[in-house]
């Protein structure tokens, strides 16, 4: 795995909620959150991680922002971004491997796979568009502008400290190979179970998560419905179990809503609040491979 050494941000959509408030005399205002800028002044320099921001639109409102974050690396009116990205990256003498890419919309698309190619972080928020969290190797529970990059930046930590990557990718060749189906052992740290049960309605299925370790799920047979949250928008329902290490949540507001189906993955990071075996359309019987990656280790 090759160390993350930039940041790179899109700003409406990304670090802001998207919304562009004008007037008469142009744009009135941004809403920017406090999570995300304290990830970006105190986390990022412990990391080595350089913020940059590359974004299409001019604001004075996001230059300012920048100096508050101390964000040297701010380019604005960029028409052509991964042109802009790689003439950075070459001041660096960096390549696109060393790039962690934040974006939401069509625009991104051309860093993002440039990035995912060699071998980099493509991540997004909760509300990206589809074609974006196709490529994405981490979707936030969050909403841009609600503490989407203060989770990411939390993120890039356990991928920098843990080689968490590198683990995710074993486990999902393991998976791809049937390992379940020969009794080869997944990495050190990791566990494996498969489920089996019929899908419920929503109010009738928990919302959990996990502090010390990752879920990686594969859907072997059924169909249901998987929700991710946000932590900010729910109240704990009991006290942490240690022994079974899972958090119990109450209904709050949803982040993203998928569909599993037959062959379907997905990877549900470590305190990431989320409910599955919720009825889709009609109840079905679920087949699930789970698999556990010990974060603690």
């Amino acid at each position: 795995m090759q160390k993350i050494k930039f940041l790179v941000m899109d700003v409406d959509g990304t670090l802001t909620d998207g919304k562009i408030y004008m007037g008469q005399n142009g744009e009135l205002f941004k809403a920017f959150d406090i999570k995300d800028g304290a990830g970006i002044f105190l986390i990022l320099p412990q990391l080595n991680i350089i913020p940059v921001i590359i974004t299409a639109r001019e604001s004075q409102i996001v230059a300012n922002r920048c100096k508050e974050l101390n964000i040297v690396e701010l380019h604005q009116g960029v028409k052509d971004k991964l042109a802009m990205l790689n003439s950075i990256l070459t001041r660096y003498n960096a390549d696109l491997g060393s790039v962690a890419y934040a974006g939401d919309d069509l625009p991104d698309i051309p860093c993002m796979e440039a990035v995912s190619n060699a071998g980099g972080a493509v991540v997004c928020p909760s509300d990206a568009i589809p074609e974006i969290k196709v490529l994405a190797e981490y979707i936030s529970g969050n909403k841009a502008g609600e503490g989407a990059i203060r989770d990411i930046i939390n993120y890039l930590s356990r991928r920098t400290t843990n080689n968490i990557d590198e683990i995710i990718a074993l486990v999902i060749d393991w998976i791809n190979n049937e390992g379940y189906n020969t009794n080869t052992p997944l990495p050190d740290g990791c566990a494996y179970s498969i489920q089996e049960y019929f899908t419920k309605p929503e109010n009738e299925c928990v919302i959990e998560s996990h502090r010390n370790h990752i879920d990686i799920q594969y859907m072997l047979e059924g169909s249901e419905e998987f929700k991710l949250y946000s932590e900010y928008c729910l109240t704990k329902e009991s006290d942490y179990n240690s022994e079974k290490d899972v958090d119990y949540w109450q209904r709050g507001v949803t982040s993203s809503t998928s569909v599993l189906v037959k062959n379907s993955i997905i990877i549900v990071n470590n305190n990431q609040p989320h409910q599955g075996a919720i009825r889709y359309r009609n109840t079905s019987k679920v087949k699930k491979l789970v698999c556990k990656i010990d974060i603690t280790i």
